[in-house]
């Protein structure tokens, strides 16, 4: 196993970050003074940030290969129209939601519930919209560290600019009623209807297909602890993350630049510690998550509360549990990469397994080690 990287307790603190100091941006895009559109918040977590307001706080502003914000979801608010280039995925810790896509936002749309995943296509116009009875973030994963900016349907930018707010070929935006109309030549142009007309359309069933739905998650053990009295279970949903369960496909395995799985932990038990080559971001969807980072005298523990995130750099080891006698606990797990990960257990796990007749075959996978041929014990 390579070196170990010991987080201090001040810098396990630093990348706690807790649902109480998200800081939100009321005014941080073009739209924000749109009828509907307001009270309109947006939160930056984790990353470099996306938004075209410099005035955007940002949790940790150091680069994930993806960004971490939300959308603050009063009743009846809309997001409006826009496009990505990089992928775009919701997750609903809470609420209901709707989103619509096309340029015009007439080509179709879905319910997303509670514990919903959706993974948007890049270069399609999509705005959502708060269908819940009370406040709500709706939060998103955004592919690569710099996401390129977005662009806005046509008919949002006119609307914006009837309200004062113009966007500026630097992507920011310029408030009118502040510094006076600005001149074309300093403004971002409108996509031309013969561009969007190359765009894709989108079919609700083709969209249907890239929401996935908590409750059709596949939850197994599926790392290699799990050999070895250690049990805490995982349900890939977008792209290859950590699972070594032989059985596992993601439901979403298009590359989006990060993987995304879920998982569950009973009340008292958890994984062994681990480490991986890559950052991890885990988002806490319950009570209480015990999350131990480094091991023994240096160990230090941070407790997520609901909606609480945690930034754990690559090389640390790490390990998860739910405090014993609370409910259990549920967190989304998100990792930079198209690429499979690895776990990296000590040697000591790796033999308890071995004794329990378990370790990993050639391709990484959970396997009965008595089937194996003798050189697979190099494990």
């Amino acid at each position: 196993m390579p070196a170990t990287v010991v987080v201090t307790p001040a810098e396990a603190e630093r990348r706690h970050l807790k649902r109480k100091d998200y800081v939100p941006c009321v005014d941080a895009f073009i739209d924000c003074r749109l009828p509907g559109s307001m009270p309109k918040e947006n939160y930056s977590m984790i990353g470099p940030g996306v938004t075209q307001n410099a005035s955007q706080f940002i949790n940790l502003q150091e680069p994930h290969g993806f960004n971490i914000g939300a959308a603050g979801m009063y009743p009846g608010v809309t997001n409006n129209l826009h496009l990505h280039f990089t992928s775009e995925t919701f997750i609903a810790p809470t609420g209901a939601y709707t989103v619509r896509w096309g340029v015009r936002g007439d080509e179709g749309e879905l319910p997303l519930e509670t514990g919903d995943i959706a993974v948007m296509p890049t270069w399609v116009f999509r705005g959502f919209s708060a269908r819940s009875d009370q406040f709500g973030l709706l939060m998103a994963v955004l592919g690569s560290d710099d996401t390129g900016g977005i662009i806005w349907s046509p008919e949002v930018l006119k609307r914006a600019r009837e309200t004062g707010l113009w966007l500026s070929k630097g992507n920011e935006v310029i408030d009118a009623l502040q510094s006076g109309t600005p001149d074309d030549a300093e403004l971002l142009p409108l996509m031309p209807e013969t561009e969007i007309a190359t765009l894709k359309r989108w079919s609700v069933a083709q969209m249907r297909a890239r929401v996935v739905k908590k409750g059709a998650l596949d939850f197994r053990e599926a790392t290699l602890d799990t050999a070895a009295g250690h049990h805490w279970k995982i349900a890939p949903a977008v792209g290859n993350g950590l699972s070594q369960h032989r059985d596992h496909t993601p439901p979403i395995l298009e590359p989006q630049s990060f993987s995304i799985e879920w998982i569950q932990i009973e009340s008292g038990q958890g994984s062994a510690p681990f480490a991986t080559a890559e950052k991890m971001v885990l988002i806490n969807l319950s009570p209480a998550l015990e999350v131990v980072l480094n091991e023994g005298s240096d160990s230090v523990v941070q407790t997520l509360g609901f909606e609480d995130m945690i930034s754990i750099p690559a090389h640390v080891q790490r390990s998860f549990r739910c405090p014993a006698g609370a409910a259990a606990s549920e967190a989304v797990m998100v990792m930079a990469g198209d690429h499979v990960k690895y776990p990296m257990f000590g040697a000591a796990l790796i033999a308890a397994a071995r004794a329990n007749d378990v370790t990993l075959d050639a391709g990484g996978k959970l396997a009965r080690a008595s089937l194996l041929p003798p050189m697979m014990f190099s494990v």
